[in-house]
Parts: C-alpha cells; structure tokens; sequence
C-alpha cells in the first residue's frame, strides 16, 4: 500500500519503512526521493535524488535504469553524493554486462550546497544529514520574483516609471520548498537552515520508545523521536512529515508517541507518512 501527502499543488506518494524500503515520489516536479522500493510506476520520473547507497534506499537503482533503457525513456538523472559515484559506475557497468546492452544513464554527483536544476522554476541542493555512511539530504527550491525592498510601499506610479526606464525593479527569490532527509541524525535539521525553513520536511524518524534510546539511534546514524521533541524550536516547517519507521512500531504505538512526546505547536505541523488504512 501506498502512503500519500498532499501540499498545495504538490503529491508525494511511496513508502519509507526502516531498514525495508524508501522511495517517494513528486510527479508534479518529475523526481524520486530515493529508489529503495522496486515498483515499475516509478520509472517514469526522469530525476533521481539518490540520498545514500544502503539497499533499502538504492536497491532499485540499475531496475529503474535498466526498464527506462527499455523503455526507449530519455536517460534518467541520478543526482547523489559525489564520493560514490565512480563505486556506483562500477556496479552499474556490471549490471549492463550481465543484462547484455548498455545502460544509458546520467550520473550527477553533488557536492555539498551546489546547486542543479531540476526543472524551470525548480532547483536543488543537498545539505550533510550525518549517516554512517556517505550520505545527503536534499532541499528543492523554488525560484520567485519579488519586488525590491527599497520599493516596497512606493506608489505604484513610480515603480512603473522606473520599470519603463528600464531599471530593475524586482530580485530573484530561493523558497526553499521541500526538504528530504534520508538517513539522517537531528544535525540534518539543527545545523542546515533552509531545512529548517523548507515548507515541507520529510524528516527520517526511525525510533519512538525507551528501548531504542537517544544514544541507539545516534550510533545507527538516525533521529529518535524524543531528539525532534527536544529539539522543537528548529523545525520552522509548515508541514513536517516523519518517514522511516522502524517496523518494530504499530500505526497506534507511532500515534501514541507523537501525542505524548511532541509539544502542542510542532504536533499540530507534524504527519506520519504510513498507508491509509
């Protein structure tokens, strides 16, 4: 079963089970959210932000090339951490070689905070979410045009006065729209702004009671419920969607936890991203 969140104009749809599965698409901005869930539905998205190379995030990778490739789809972009790719040119060249024809794909590793278009209107930038592994989040921004702020409250004669002698009168504007996690500590969150900021966090939240703990989850490269609690005041988010969850938990166990561990003002904000049942 699929789980879905709906933001303005914006669907995600997918799944994101701990240490099982994660991948969730945006149709609307043509992206994938990793590819750890093999569903042939999702090979239609030409962008892939690859967030780390655990199988339950990456184990649909050469599948989702291979079918595009049959398919006769435009080469995909895969967008991921910069010091594994030439690891995964290896793994995806031998893939090609046991299917028998050529894989044609793009591989875009990122550095930290460089931008790449995804879209017009639309770009990215990872951000460090602090795995064992080599890992990054993503934030996806939108571009806008905002009036400049020296004009702000001008009548509006002379702004198109000054507009018709060929002045610029407006600045471009990054909104940072949609933040995704991966496997991620809370310094995903705490030392990444425009995280903070994004309308939406799909945020990785994998622990939920005493038997895990803090320190568990931390050697694990992953958030423990009580840290986003802890730590309430940096999710500025309008919508903060909690993905990953360990399996150990029933939908009651993860609703029980968010209503007695979460202060009133972030619990309000805050989804589970679990299948409707």
């Amino acid at each position: 079963m699929k789980a879905s969140f709906l933001w303005k104009d914006l669907r995600f749809e997918g799944i994101s089970e701990g240490g099982i599965r994660t991948s969730i698409v945006c149709e609307k901005l043509d992206l994938l959210f990793d590819f750890g869930a093999v569903t042939h539905d999702r090979i239609y998205r030409r962008n892939l932000l690859l967030t780390h190379a655990h199988l339950d995030h990456s184990a649909g990778l050469p599948y989702y090339i291979s079918q595009r490739s049959l398919q006769k789809l435009p080469p995909p972009k895969i967008f991921l951490p910069s010091s594994t790719v030439e690891l995964w040119e290896k793994i995806l060249r031998s893939y090609s070689d046991l299917e028998g024809f050529p894989y044609s794909y793009e591989l875009r590793g990122l550095d930290l905070g460089e931008r790449a278009e995804i879209k017009p209107g639309y770009h990215l930038r990872p951000w460090p979410s602090f795995h064992r592994v080599p890992s990054q989040g993503y934030t996806i921004y939108q571009s806008k045009k905002r009036i400049l702020p020296e004009l702000e409250g001008k009548p509006r004669s002379e702004i198109l006065e000054r507009k018709a002698r060929g002045e610029d009168i407006q600045s471009n504007l990054e909104v940072p729209l949609v933040s995704f996690s991966g496997d991620a500590k809370i310094e995903y969150v705490i030392e990444n702004p425009d995280v903070q900021k994004s309308e939406v966090l799909f945020m990785e939240c994998t622990y939920y009671c005493k038997k895990k703990d803090k320190a568990q989850a931390r050697e694990w490269g992953h958030t423990h419920i009580d840290e986003i609690a802890e730590n309430s005041s940096f999710f500025k988010n309008k919508a903060l969607v909690l993905i990953h969850p360990s399996k150990r938990y029933s939908m009651k166990d993860l609703k029980v936890a968010l209503d007695s561990k979460l202060p009133a003002d972030l619990k309000s904000r805050t989804y589970l991203f679990l299948p409707e049942t």
